[in-house]
């Protein structure tokens, strides 16, 4: 097949009891589970799959929480960095360590990352803007550091009946874990100076997007 078709069959996910949890609230254990799995696994495959078959020279994760998509993302670039806040990074970079992945992982803000301008050629953040407030802010960073042309991937649940009822059943009040919806984000994508947007899969992609569960757009640096 195509190099696209084979980057949908090869998403590697590590086995559960290597991945780190960094608290308890992270959705870590729902990618091992038989329903839950297909659909957490299926939002990454998309995001993978938006970055193009091409291997970039270097690519950010903002927010990797376990790290459990960055085996594969070192997949597809010669220099892999990852960003997040929590405090147990030390349990991540002690994974990739035995999966044999090289990465840099650094704690800080999203929104005052310690890179330069146009350090990277793409940047995936997955799950994490339907956190935020300050959307604007987020982006407009996310757009610094990414050089023009570059890819910025941004994937985050749809906002309806069917998501919202899923996060009560997990003991989640939605609106205060997630308090900018999928309308919201892609509004302030279409805000950005620095971004545009080029294209947008929901999934299960049979359905139409505000019926669907999680949406991901492709965005370049303008």
């Amino acid at each position: 097949g195509s190099p696209r078709e084979l980057l949908t069959l090869s998403l590697y996910i590590p086995p559960r009891a290597v991945v780190p949890k960094p608290n308890s609230d992270d959705p870590l254990d729902y990618y091992y589970r038989p329903v839950t799995g297909t659909i957490y696994r299926s939002r990454l495959q998309c995001a993978v799959d938006l970055l193009g078959p091409a291997k970039l020279g270097s690519l950010l994760e903002v927010g990797t929480g376990s790290g459990i998509l960055l085996p594969e993302l070192s997949r597809h670039t010669d220099r892999l960095v990852a960003i997040d806040i929590h405090p147990k990074l030390a349990e991540v970079r002690a994974f990739l360590e035995k999966e044999g992945v090289e990465a840099t992982v650094v704690q800080g803000s999203l929104f005052e990352m310690p890179f330069e301008d146009g350090e990277f050629d793409g940047l995936l953040c997955a799950s994490v803007l339907e956190h935020l407030t300050d959307l604007d802010g987020a982006l407009k960073e996310f757009a610094r550091v990414v050089r023009p042309g570059g890819s910025v991937i941004l994937g985050f649940p749809v906002r309806n009946i069917v998501t919202d009822t899923f996060f009560r059943l997990a003991h989640f009040n939605p609106r205060d874990i997630h308090p900018s919806s999928h309308r919201d984000i892609v509004a302030a994508v279409k805000r950005c100076a620095g971004l545009e947007l080029i294209s947008s899969v929901a999934l299960p992609s049979l359905l139409p997007l505000d019926l669907s569960l999680y949406e991901v757009c492709g965005c370049r640096r303008r």
